[in-house]
């Protein structure tokens, strides 16, 4: 059986190098709040379900949720995009119970096994990303971080868990032939740092999961958001590669203007990307920048577009393997989107009247800098800036509490019970243009690495 493999700086398969180009199914299997158009985090939205229904009716929700966000129309559709690799990104509570924590769940294993046999079906590749663990290996609302500090790394039981876990999906999917590889832990910020922590739990991962599975590839993220790879040391499992994200216009944002001059946005764009990847490219390995993409709402595709384009130069030029984020959402950055007049939309929009995730973020830092005047003395920018992942986790019990829930009640159940088929491909419209640049950088008619077009095609 053929696997994908590591070879120098290459990833290989069948014995010939391989580029992957493809898209990120983001709040499928870990739903993320800006996504989804309901605020709080993953568990959070669940337990709004569940305290307002009941817990049949929520996990018949979320059922139906996973059913019609991904099914055979979606593979097809990227299958015809020209696309080789998809990134889908986990949640631990798929396969752990935490009241429960010894017995692992049927639920993570059969949305998995449908996952796979769809990747069969339609010879694309895919490669499971942990993005929510234990404690959170984040402090922001994407690790299902309900405190803003990122507990997972001060607690070794959380990590125990998680190499756990990893050795029993590697265990479950040794010998799958389109899983290319394991993407162990999304996004990790040590906050503060500590030394030598990204590092252990890396090699404890990498030893469990070759006791099991030494047929596919594993692939480390960098610290500080995926950004930061100074805490890797050394690697010494020959089958693993390096995999970042690459955001310019988050800390940057003056560079999402549209009257930012476009040849200063390509050298920008290109400047910060060689600065980021330089210690990467120490390690000798396969890159694979695993998210980079745009706000869609509220621009014009043009412009989303034009920077799309530049970035994904950047990675065809630097012979980066890449994943755009994202492939579907509730008409934010998804390439494919519920119609307007479908439930789920009708339903966001009443919530987009109290709550939306950029006055999330605007109500935090301002609440954060009223209380810093409450105290002596100066508070530095790094302690404003983490001290923010705290005030918005207080705000997510308000907003479950005093936004979703009693929209969910205004509803009832025999409405929100239709909400899920919004998701289903037939209910969704697709950005056009946006997929026709996606399918010629896909399938290598753009780029400068054409010769390693999508596999398959």
């Amino acid at each position: 059986m053929d696997f994908v493999t590591v070879e120098g700086d290459e990833f290989t398969y069948r014995g010939t190098p391989i580029t992957f180009r493809g898209l990120g199914i983001g709040s499928w299997l870990n739903m993320e709040h800006f996504m989804v158009g309901m605020p709080g985090t993953d568990h959070q939205i669940r337990e709004a379900f569940s305290e307002t229904f009941s817990e049949k009716q929520s996990q018949a929700f979320f059922d139906d949720f996973v059913e019609s966000f991904a099914s055979d129309d979606d593979f097809a559709y990227l299958k015809s995009l020209g696309i080789n690799f998809i990134r889908v990104p986990f949640n631990y509570r798929l396969f752990i119970d935490d009241e429960n924590p010894e017995v692992l769940k049927e639920t993570g294993f059969r949305y998995f096994d449908r996952l796979f046999a769809l990747c069969r079906k339609y010879e694309i590749f895919c490669m499971p990303d942990l993005h929510a663990v234990p404690g959170g290996q984040n402090p922001d609302w994407h690790s299902d971080n309900m405190t803003g500090v990122p507990q997972f790394w001060h607690f070794d039981v959380f990590q125990s868990q998680i190499v756990s876990l990893w050795k029993t999906i590697a265990r479950h999917y040794a010998n799958e032939p389109y899983l290319m590889g394991y993407d162990l832990l999304n996004e990790p910020y040590l906050m503060p740092s500590r030394p030598g922590a990204l590092q252990s739990f890396y090699e404890k991962v990498t030893a469990a999961i070759r006791e099991v599975d030494t047929n596919h590839v594993i692939l480390l993220e960098g610290d500080f958001f995926a950004m930061d790879f100074s805490a890797i040391k050394s690697i010494a499992d020959k089958n693993t590669a390096i995999t970042f994200h690459y955001y310019p216009t988050v800390w940057h944002p003056e560079m999402v203007a549209r009257d930012y001059p476009r040849e200063q946005w390509k050298r920008d764009c290109e400047d910060g990307f060689d600065t980021m990847i330089a210690k990467m490219r120490a390690f000798g390995r396969p890159l694979l920048c695993g998210e980079a993409g745009y706000e869609i709402a509220g621009d014009e595709m043009s412009h989303v577009i034009a920077m799309t384009e530049d970035t994904l130069d950047v990675f065809e030029k630097n012979h980066v393997s890449w994943t755009l984020w994202s492939y579907k959402d509730a008409q934010f950055m998804g390439l494919v989107y519920p119609k307007s007049e479908t439930p789920w939309m009708a339903f966001v929009d009443e919530i987009h009247e109290r709550w939306n995730h950029h006055l999330e973020m605007d109500e935090g830092k301002d609440i954060v800098a009223a209380v810093s005047h409450m105290f002596p003395g100066t508070t530095s920018d790094t302690t404003k800036y983490e001290l923010q992942f705290r005030q918005r986790a207080l705000m997510f019990v308000l907003q479950k509490e005093q936004i979703l829930k009693p929209q969910l009640q205004r509803w009832g159940w025999d409405r929100v019970e239709k909400m899920p088929a919004s998701f289903r491909f037939s209910q969704c419209n697709v950005h056009k243009e946006y997929a026709e640049v996606i399918s010629e950088y896909a399938r290598g008619v753009r780029g400068v690495h054409s010769k390693t077009a999508a596999h398959g095609n």
